[in-house]
């Protein structure tokens, strides 16, 4: 980073005076869009903040960059962008694929409006932007086959789609093609646990008008995610080796969250998963606290409930995380503590944001034996609620719950 304050130590205050009388008072090097900003949007903003993506506004040119250079600063500072919700600092792990702006990046942006947002000169070589990952070998597609026209007086409608499963085999990997990019917040496939909770989700899409059915919180119906998407990245490869088996014969669920804020008109997502023939089974185990009972008008309330796994056979190693809760949710952590009474932290939410439901992947699988305890602990704001809230499927409901994707 090239931010670098001049050193004024051992001027007293009256010289400092002097200087400023002067025109030369003490001043930081200058920060530029093109030099500084610019390769910091390529790398972590530009998936969203671009024509027709999901971001109400651009930021691929300086003029668009320096108009919300305000915005760009305070929330930034206050981590709410990029949609990164795990602390990635590395004191709770740390995630691959992150989209986390390093302390001294924050500071950049922060310094370039300070200083007015110099331009810089518009000749430097465009950043330099890593590759985003792709599928390869077999690849099939869910294609809920109809468009659907997002409505309600809501900014936000949440709509389940059924989809045939593409056979037998294991989902290696995945990657969404949003058919209408701007209103497209995000996409979430379930695999339901059984023939009767397939049953269940059909008769609930049977129940309603028009393609799919409304589902705010979940599918509502038993089931795990297998896939769990947001705009602004490529597809998702599991970690080499592992996948999660299909059952043959239930369809999925496919929830889609329309944010009409960025735009309107019809969409007609679909979902590619990379598929193959064998692999190390890999499982979507939920660690939760489905007992709490939260008072209204509490500015924070929380909650804990550990799972000792005496009964665990062997190790197993958790490869990714996916924390969820719904819109009174501020905080989630997850620990693990060990035989010897050590704990050590899994994962690590200080900011929850309902908007942004996102899968995270370990750079360093942890280990889980036997000898652990699971500690999940979250936090609510309850100021909207004017009763006790419970865990449920609905609006008004909440969850504190975590998935880990797992491999014996």
């Amino acid at each position: 980073m090239r931010f670098v304050l001049r050193s004024v130590r051992g001027l007293s205050l009256g010289a400092l005076s002097l200087l400023a009388l002067a025109g030369c008072e003490p001043a930081a090097d200058q920060v530029t869009y093109y030099e500084d900003v610019r390769p910091i949007l390529a790398e972590n903003c530009l998936g969203c903040h671009t024509d027709g993506g999901i971001a109400p506004f651009g930021l691929g040119t300086y003029e668009e960059a320096r108009i919300v250079s305000e915005r760009m600063m305070n929330a930034t500072a206050a981590r709410i962008m990029p949609p990164f919700l795990v602390d990635n600092s590395g004191d709770c792990g740390e995630y691959r694929d992150a989209a986390w702006l390093t302390d001294e990046e924050i500071d950049t942006i922060a310094e370039w409006h300070r200083q007015s947002n110099p331009m810089g000169d518009p000749s430097t070589p465009e950043p330099v932007i890593t590759a985003r990952p792709v599928l390869d070998g077999d690849v099939r597609t869910l294609d809920p086959g109809v468009e659907y026209q997002p409505g309600g007086e809501r900014d936000d409608d949440y709509r389940c789609f059924l989809v045939n499963a593409p056979g037998e085999g294991f989902v290696t990997g995945y990657q969404v093609h949003p058919g209408n990019a701007p209103i497209v917040h995000h996409v979430i496939v379930y695999a339901p646990s059984s023939a009767a909770a397939g049953e269940a989700a059909v008769a609930l899409d049977e129940g309603q008008e028009g393609p799919g059915y409304t589902c705010f919180g979940g599918p509502r119906v038993d089931a795990a995610p297998v896939v769990l998407w947001a705009p602004g990245g490529g597809a998702t490869n599991f970690p080499r080796g592992t996948g999660l088996e299909l059952e043959p014969g239930t369809p999925l669920v496919m929830q889609i969250h329309y944010n009409r804020l960025a735009g309107d008109g019809p969409d007609h997502t679909t979902v590619d998963l990379e598929i193959a023939p064998s692999a190390t089974p890999a499982y979507i185990v939920p660690i939760a606290d489905p007992s709490f009972a939260l008072p209204p008008r509490m500015r924070s309330v929380s909650s804990t409930n550990e799972y000792s796994l005496a009964e665990l056979p062997i190790t197993v190693r958790a490869y990714g995380t996916f924390p969820h809760m719904h819109t009174m949710g501020t905080e989630l952590r997850v620990e693990r503590i060990d035989g010897d009474g050590a704990m050590s932290c899994m994962t690590d939410v200080p900011r929850w944001d309902f908007n942004w439901q996102l899968a995270y992947w370990y750079e360093t699988p942890i280990e889980i034996t036997p000898e652990d305890t699971i500690r999940i602990t979250c936090t609510w704001n309850t100021m909207t609620a004017d009763e006790t809230t419970t865990w449920g499927e609905s609006t008004q409901d909440e969850m504190c719950l975590n998935y880990f994707y797992v491999s014996l």
